[in-house]
């Protein structure tokens, strides 16, 4: 087989780092047409839609995570596009192939010394990396783009410190240090890189002192030291990393077994990922095997390839805040393929200098290896961006592959009812109401299980689902409170006038709640009408009144409050 470094099209600078992009880009563009994602993304799309400054952004307190970095390019996709989700995508892939590119070159610089010097090898691993089926949920799912993002900063400051190690300056170690910070701001658990900041710098050759060594680690580890530090000084506040930090009754034991069955999952993931699943909750304990094989491995790999070896352990470390998540519980996936983004470049780096090694022994196998790889990998890829791009084959995949998972069956029933398949939609909920186990899924869930009574026109059975769950209207969320108006409303524009008395003062109590939970107007204009309809037309002026002063100037009720209050204190 031909290698890639006798071929006269690849001896242009630029023509290796162009077939990488070209490669991407040819797995990925189903991406491009993926739209809004169902799950997280439009929350998204509606938070940076709103207005917001830009101070908001920097500071910690208003949101579940302390991630300004991520906040300010959606901050940024709004300002400058209004969050095309065509243009989001493409971010997410450009941002792929930067990380791409950095493992390339990386690969060049760590194992500069070998005896190899061609770009075959890099550039297979790059490739390798590139098209990993593992890495196409964070990719293609806009809300993903937190991780390559991560990736991008990690591997960037990897870079300058692998510089500064060769020729020690302090612009190499400025860039490095300002890189790392831009990490621990992009995700609270860029503080597994700080380790391997110490891993690195303390183990790799080059022409800096031991005392110069320890003066960097020094420098780059400290403000992941005070990254901690503010998270526990802030406990109370919503930084994500604080809930890594929050103490746990698990037993030591417990705690060490699940995390080496978690440990074991990732670890056979990164080199078989199948099956492909977006949904994952539960993994078999025999998982465990694969981490306790791991770690003979390692050992064998550091005595064996020493700076090969390095990087495997590396990789390992930055599996660490996965394995805290599963064991913690802190997520709504406890298991999830894009966790592995960055341990990914990580492990396909080590693999150049056990690759180059085998090459010289058997290249052609090596290459054939490598071909069978990548073509896989790029079939396989460019399915699951096919997957991606059509949300409603996303999530019967999912249940297919975690039928015990009962949040994948709330999201597959909310499409089937923007398909008009009710029956469908109130069979999915159900299960989704009987498998849940998060608290936080539990209204959602049953809201939509009363959502699905009123699309069949069963008023009365919503009525009484809600008051099966909630004693008191007041105690109920605002979107239940819609629910039994809505419910209440249709049922009141069908009785006659008797009716409708004894009907409308419990819907103006319904909208009286409603509007002290969400003060939105528009319930006042509602509670006009409701009150103009049974009669009660003093109820009504006064609602109307406070409706047209509150609503905005372009809301699509205020000219008609205006006219109802004034033509009925005109009859008066």
């Amino acid at each position: 087989m031909k290698s890639l470094h006798s071929n006269n099209l690849l001896q242009h600078p630029l023509s290796v780092p162009l077939l990488l992009i070209a490669v991407i880009l040819a797995v990925y563009y189903p991406a491009l047409l993926g739209g809004i994602h169902p799950v997280d993304d439009p929350g998204i799309v509606a938070k940076y839609s709103a207005p917001q400054s830009f101070s908001s952004l920097l500071f910690p307190g208003k949101g579940y995570y302390y991630r300004p970095i991520v906040e300010l390019s959606f901050y940024l996709d709004n300002l400058l596009w209004g969050m095309e989700p065509g243009i989001m995508h493409l971010e997410n892939i450009l941002i792929h192939c930067a990380n791409s590119l950095m493992v390339l070159l990386l690969a060049r610089r760590y194992f500069v010394r070998q005896e190899n010097k061609t770009m075959e090898i890099p550039l297979l691993v790059a490739l390798l990396f590139a098209l990993h089926p593992l890495n196409v949920e964070a990719v293609a799912w806009i809300a993903g783009r937190t991780d390559p993002l991560l990736a991008l900063f990690v591997l960037s400051s990897f870079f300058y410190i692998l510089r500064w190690l060769d020729k020690p300056c302090w612009q190499d170690m400025a860039a490095a240090l300002l890189m790392f910070c831009a990490a621990l701001l992009t995700k609270e658990t860029a503080l597994a890189f700080g380790v391997v900041v110490i891993l690195i710098v303390m183990t790799c050759s080059g022409s800096a002192t031991v005392r110069q060594r320890l003066t960097a680690a020094g420098i780059l580890v400290g403000p992941a030291l005070l990254l901690v530090i503010f998270a526990l000084l802030f406990r109370s506040g919503a930084s994500g990393l604080n809930r890594f930090l929050s103490g746990t009754d698990l037993q030591a034991v417990h705690i060490a077994w699940q995390a080496l069955i978690a440990l074991g999952f990732y670890a056979k993931k990164l080199i078989f990922p199948f099956p492909l699943n977006f949904a994952i909750n539960n993994v078999h304990p025999l998982n465990v095997l694969f981490a306790l094989a791991l770690f003979p491995l390692l050992w064998w790999a550091v005595r064996r390839y020493r700076r090969s070896g390095v990087l495997f352990i590396a990789a390992l470390l930055l599996v660490m805040p996965a394995l805290l998540v599963a064991v913690k519980q802190v997520a709504w996936t406890l298991f999830a393929e894009r966790y592995m983004y960055l341990p990914s470049a990580f492990l396909v780096l080590g693999l150049v200098g056990v690759c180059e090694n085998w090459q010289r022994k058997y290249p052609a196998i090596v290459r054939s290896a490598f071909v069978i790889m990548l073509c896989g990998s790029a079939l396989v890829g460019f399915q699951r961006n096919l997957l991606w791009k059509d949300p409603f084959s996303f999530f019967e995949d999912a249940v297919t592959k975690s039928p015990e998972f009962g949040s994948v069956y709330y999201s597959l029933g909310g499409l089937l009812i923007q398909k008009g398949d009710i029956g469908r939609a109130t069979e999915a909920f159900a299960i989704a109401d009987r498998l849940n186990k998060r608290d936080s899924m539990r209204y959602p869930i049953k809201s939509a299980v009363m959502g699905t009574m009123l699309a069949k026109g069963n008023y009365l059975e919503a009525r009484t689902y809600y008051f099966q769950l909630f004693n008191n209207k007041k105690d109920a969320p605002d979107y239940f409170l819609e629910l039994l108006f809505k419910a209440d409303n249709i049922r009141f524009e069908s009785l006659e006038k008797d009716g409708k008395i004894l009907l409308a003062q419990d819907l103006l109590d319904t909208l009286g709640l409603l509007y002290l939970k969400n003060p939105d107007p528009f319930w006042l204009y509602r509670s006009g009408q409701i009150a103009l309809a049974a009669g009660d037309k003093k109820a009504a002026v006064a609602s109307f009144r406070n409706a047209y002063t509150a609503a905005p100037v372009d809301s699509h009720y205020k000219d008609a409050a205006k006219t109802y209050y004034l033509r009925l204190e005109t009859e008066k």
